[in-house]
């Protein structure tokens, strides 16, 4: 999933700096507004209501990159729903807030370059912080075995 993200992506941030119009930039604002709103907040309610909001996001951006094949391949893999599903971090959300301000900023900026640019560098932190997590998991369930 994450290589997939890592080509579709990208290029969706880029098209995304090249045609969002300015009320499609002010929506992906409002989103991320709604998402600060619940960052950090506790219990698998709040988590997963920013998941589905980091999910619209995403969905914005594709939405105004103007590519309907883009936007209809990211939404058939749901991988937001897959992995704020697996795990719950309140950190996962502040770190992902910061790297959608980055996103964002480049597209309202009209970069496509640095769009893209801070587009990749989320996914590939975002696939660290849950590689991360899976392992921890990994390594828990293998000592709780040989006890």
């Amino acid at each position: 999933m994450l290589e997939l993200r890592l080509l579709l992506e990208p290029a969706a941030a880029r098209r995304s700096a090249e045609r969002a119009s300015s009320e499609q930039v002010a929506g992906m604002r409002r989103m991320l507004e709604d998402m600060a709103e619940l960052e950090g907040g506790k219990g698998p309610m709040a988590y997963g209501a920013f998941g589905l909001r980091d999910a619209a996001f995403h969905d914005l951006v594709a939405l105004s990159a103007e590519n309907q094949v883009i936007r209809e391949a990211l939404a058939r893999l749901h991988t937001h729903v897959h992995l704020f599903r697996l795990h719950r971090d309140a950190q996962v959300t502040h770190l992902a807030m910061a790297e959608h301000e980055e996103v964002l900023a480049a597209i309202a900026a009209r970069d496509p370059d640095a769009a893209a640019y801070a587009m990749r560098r989320h996914i590939l932190r975002s696939g660290e912080r849950f590689r991360r997590l899976f392992d921890e998991a990994e390594g828990a369930d293998g000592r709780a075995a040989e006890a």
